[in-house]
């Protein structure tokens, strides 16, 4: 858990100050009641007494945790505009939930995606075989290929977007390299990706 702090000097310039971070071990609770007291440590330790907003992502904990802290802010005078705006939930959260769910109706193409990625860069003569598809197909783009981070739905895209232009390689690695397919296809595995993927 991480608090950082947004603020505008008297020269209308932006700052973000990162204030402070808890590591998920010491953490012992993920209650909003935990994370309530943790922000208000935090703050007197700081010694911050006006509070605008918190930004927080959509779960239900953090619902609680707002509760406690505005209750507790109140009591102080903390809060700017009595609160009104002390609870924003976080845009970048928000459309990272929306990404997801448009993104199942197309999972079984990620996966096999993925999956042709993950096993080229798996080894480096995998690697090797796979740039000498590139290199036959006279393919000029220079990028290279990464595995994505499934929650990150910003490294999925990046890695398509990588992978479209790498199409000719990975068909001629199908052609030419015979436990490509049948590694992706072992254990009733998706298979290569099609070119419909």
């Amino acid at each position: 858990m991480s608090l950082t702090a947004h603020f505008i000097d008297k020269k209308w310039n932006l700052h973000k100050r990162i204030l402070n971070l808890i590591k998920n071990g010491i953490c012992i609770s993920h209650t909003g009641e935990f994370m309530a007291k943790e922000v208000e440590t935090c703050l007197n330790a700081w010694e911050l007494n006006r509070v605008f907003s918190i930004t927080v992502d959509n779960a239900s904990s953090n619902d609680v945790g707002i509760k406690f802290m505005k209750k507790w802010m109140n009591a102080r005078n903390c809060l700017l505009l009595n609160g009104e705006y002390i609870h924003m939930r976080c845009c970048a959260h928000i459309l990272s939930l929306i990404v997801k769910e448009g993104l199942k109706d197309e999972d079984i193409s990620i996966t096999r995606i993925r999956k042709a990625v993950k096993y080229v860069r798996s080894t480096p003569s995998r690697l090797a075989r796979f740039k000498g598809c590139v290199e036959r197909e006279k393919i000029s783009y220079k990028g290279i290929i990464c595995l994505d981070v499934e929650t990150r739905w910003n490294s999925t895209y990046l890695m398509l977007v990588t992978v479209v232009k790498y199409e000719k390689a990975f068909d001629l690695l199908e052609i030419s390299d015979a436990k490509y397919v049948k590694e992706l296809s072992k254990d009733k595995g998706p298979g290569v990706p099609l070119s419909k993927d």
